[in-house]
Order: C-alpha cells, then sequence, then structure tokens
C-alpha cells in the first residue's frame, strides 16, 4: 500500500525534523512529492527519482540521486549520511543547492519535455475546488502479494486522477491517466493499443481494483493533511471500477493532427475491448501572451 505512518507523516509539519526538507520541496514546482509503498516518500524531475525518504524508529534517511546520472560528471557535494544529515536538513540553502545540482544531472542525462507537462498537470490539479484532482503519478500495482495465476501485465499509469463531480451513480470516477505529447507520441499504433489492452485487463481485476481505491483514500487524506492538496473537502465515494483518461498534449496543427490519430485507435481499441470509451482531454502546451 502507498502509505507513510503518521509519525512519518508529523516529520514534515511544524516541529518535525524533516519540515524545512518539505518547504524546500513545496515551493519548487519542478519537484513531485509522492508517497510510496513501505513508509517511504520519494522525490521526481523530469519523471525521475532524486530523492527517497525513509523514516524508521524516529529518525529518517535519505538516498541521493543514483549514480548513473553522474558517472562523468561531479556528484551533488551536500552531504546526506548519518554524521552530517540532522545538520543538512536544518540548512534550506544546502537543501536548494541539493536539488539545484540534481536537477542539473537530469537534465543533462536526457531530455523530459513529457514530465514538464505530466508535473504541471499535477501542480494545476490540487484543489477539492477543480474538477478534477490529481491524487498520484506513476501508479504501478504492486503484485509481490498476489497469487501468480491472478497477476496481471505490468504497466505504470502517468496519473491517476479523481473527477469532483459525481456521475449519475453518485460515485466519484477514478481515471488512469495517459499522457500523449508531441509528435514523440504518435510513432505508430501498437503502442496505445497495448496500453488500452494492459488498462482493460487491470480494470477486469477486482483485486486490482480495491488495491488502487484503498492507494487513493490514503493519498488523498495523507496529502490533504500535509497541504499538498487545497479546497473544500466535502468527502468522496469513490466508484469501485477505474476508468481511462488520455490527455492530449499538442503544440500547433501538425502535432494536433498527428495525435488525433492516437485518439482514434484508442477508442477503436476500447470498443474492441468493450471497455468504457477513455475520457479524451485536449491541452493546447502553446503558450499565448495575453495584456
Amino acid at each position: 500500500m502507498r502509505t507513510i505512518t503518521d509519525e512519518h507523516l508529523q516529520a514534515y509539519q511544524e516541529g518535525g525534523c524533516l519540515q524545512k526538507l518539505f518547504d524546500v520541496i513545496k515551493e519548487d514546482p519542478e519537484l513531485s512529492f509522492e508517497i510510496r509503498m513501505n513508509n517511504k516518500v520519494m522525490i521526481y524531475y523530469h519523471k525521475d527519482r532524486i530523492l527517497t525518504i525513509s523514516y524508521c524508529k524516529g529518525k529518517p534517511s535519505i538516498d541521493i540521486l543514483s549514480e548513473k546520472y553522474y558517472k562523468n560528471a561531479t556528484p551533488p557535494s551536500v552531504s546526506f549520511e548519518d554524521g552530517d544529515l540532522i545538520q543538512t536538513l536544518r540548512d534550506k540553502s544546502q537543501l536548494r543547492q541539493y536539488f539545484r545540482k540534481a536537477k542539473r544531472l537530469v537534465g543533462s542525462y536526457k531530455e523530459g519535455l513529457e514530465f514538464e507537462v505530466q508535473q504541471n498537470i499535477a501542480l494545476g490539479n490540487r484543489s477539492f475546488n477543480n474538477r478534477f484532482v490529481v491524487v498520484d503519478m506513476e501508479w504501478q500495482l504492486p503484485q509481490s502479494d498476489i497469487k501468480e495465476e491472478e497477476k496481471i501485465s505490468k504497466t505504470r499509469f502517468d496519473l491517476v486522477v479523481v473527477d469532483m463531480k459525481r456521475n449519475e451513480r453518485g460515485e466519484n470516477d477514478v481515471y488512469l491517466g495517459e499522457l500523449k505529447v508531441g509528435m514523440g507520441a504518435t510513432g505508430g499504433k501498437s503502442g496505445i493499443v497495448a496500453h488500452i489492452k494492459k488498462t482493460n485487463e487491470f480494470m477486469k481485476s477486482p483485486k486490482a481494483c480495491d488495491v488502487l481505491r484503498a492507494d487513493v483514500e490514503r493519498i488523498i487524506r495523507q496529502k490533504a493533511a500535509l497541504g499538498l492538496l487545497e479546497g473544500d473537502y466535502a468527502g468522496l465515494n469513490l466508484s469501485a471500477t477505474p476508468r481511462m483518461m488520455l490527455i492530449l498534449a499538442y503544440r500547433g496543427n501538425k502535432e494536433k493532427n498527428a495525435l488525433k490519430v492516437q485518439e482514434k485507435n484508442a477508442k477503436d481499441e476500447a470498443r474492441k475491448q468493450n471497455m468504457v470509451e477513455p475520457l479524451v482531454i485536449w491541452h493546447k502546451a502553446l503558450i499565448t501572451l495575453k495584456v
């Protein structure tokens, strides 16, 4: 389950040993704070994990950026080793310095346009007063405790989104979001078709749906307690079975027309699979200046 203990959660709040670290993460819109399994929090940048926070018996431990990002470069100089950890966690300038260096290393390792859009979508949908709330990114079903014959194909979902507007059954739909950005997302039919099939397999598994629903409930509760979700929370009645959301981001008519082909392929395959048609959301990634 994706959850952290009350003790771990309180460490990010007023007076906690992780409060300053949390403040630095919150003030940087390029960083994503995500609750993970085994009482861990992972901080992402450009879809890459740049910090992992564990908490056990009243003490935090930090794992920094993987060595693969700085094989041919200088690693971050800020130390999170046991002897230096407490002092580092008290020094916001040191923490900011670490993230600046880590982001530069990730940026030189690979480009991350899709994650930038994904991150901005998450940032723009953090309020219960909006139609949609992004609950999690890069969600994947844990299957270590599932019997071999009950396991399903592995797939990772870009975004987990909850609809604040209740459906005709009085439920809040949970969406498994797939993001496609620009021409890099239009390389043929097989990718989107495979994803539709895997999503349908997921939705047909009661166990998988139960795990997702429980995760969504826990993550909403804990992110709201940390102030990562805002607005008027009136309670949710989550649907038992999720739906699929397809988010198509484009920068001009050429990309939009190419993504329309992906939209058609997705809808055609959903019909073949007897799925509810994916909810398609178009996102114009261009910025128009206005006075």
